[in-house]
């Protein structure tokens, strides 16, 4: 792991690729901290430990792991925390721990936008330049055109997802009055994006918790609620649920964007009830 301050190829990449939309006085990348989330994430929920450090990435870049870092505005910080997590990590290690990162920032794009995930690109492509390609997968998961199964497969998982969440009614309008938007959600990111990703790389359950933890960082209250809902209703626990819960509330807090509180207790038994009926 490299001292992206003092390293002169990082601290330069940093400079030009990653960092450039940090806010003045925005708190500094914190190995500890970090690290620390990470490994309470695991010790606490064992479920987790294949795939915590994704969920970090989204909280940062929006800000659940690397999926909340880029939900709370701070994709700069993924190329650090990945330079840190693969830090004895060896090529094969290193290559599978990237294609995870790789597909949650893939997988939580349509909810945070492109500017905000790409200084998380960027830095771990600075990593990979340092360390060398054979520390990263280039395998491409996904056909370059979006077809009839990919629609298939989208309205599939999409009703899965949602089953007993109650959002049926705003659904049905938002399919009359943004109907290209609902279709390319639907299509697009379950179909093509999220669907792939359950194929090669995560159980439903996983891909689905890294968006959820994206949601909760951007604090979007009432999808979070929903979404909450939904990750319990596909087969996260209760106890898994509320430790991410936390690690979200603590990177927002560190990043200065507090969200609200949830009740998962009472969110657990809305769905349980809603699936029963």
């Amino acid at each position: 792991m490299a001292d992206w301050n003092t390293d002169e190829f990082m601290s330069q990449w940093d400079k030009k690729y990653v960092s450039t939309n940090v806010k003045t006085g925005a708190q500094q990348y914190n190995k500890e901290f970090f690290l620390g989330l990470n490994s309470r994430l695991c010790s606490l929920r064992p479920e987790l430990q294949c795939y915590s450090y994704a969920l970090i990435v989204g909280l940062v870049i929006n800000i659940e792991k690397a999926a909340a870092c880029c939900a709370v505005g701070r994709a700069d910080v993924v190329g650090p925390f990945f330079d840190h997590v693969t830090s004895t990590s060896t090529p094969q290690e290193s290559e599978l721990i990237f294609l995870r990162v790789r597909e949650a920032i893939t997988i939580i794009f349509p909810y945070l936008g492109l500017p905000t995930c790409i200084p998380a690109c960027y830095g771990m492509i600075g990593v990979t330049q340092r360390k060398g390609h054979e520390f990263a997968s280039t395998k491409v998961l996904r056909k370059n055109t979006v077809d009839e199964d990919d629609v298939r497969k989208g309205k599939q998982l999409r009703a899965r997802i949602y089953q007993g969440v109650g959002n049926s009614e705003i659904f049905d309008l938002m399919n009359v009055y943004f109907t290209d938007l609902f279709t390319c959600s639907t299509v697009v990111t379950w179909g093509y994006l999220v669907a792939k990703a359950n194929e090669e790389v995560f159980q439903t359950k996983e891909s689905h918790l890294i968006i959820a933890t994206a949601i909760m960082a951007l604090g979007a209250t009432r999808q979070t609620k929903s979404h909450i809902k939904a990750t319990l209703g596909i087969g996260n626990s209760v106890e898994c649920v509320k430790a991410v819960l936390q690690a979200v509330t603590e990177i927002a807090a560190w990043a200065d964007r507090p969200i609200a509180t949830f009740d998962v207790d009472g969110f657990a038994k809305e769905i349980q009830a809603a699936l029963k009926a």
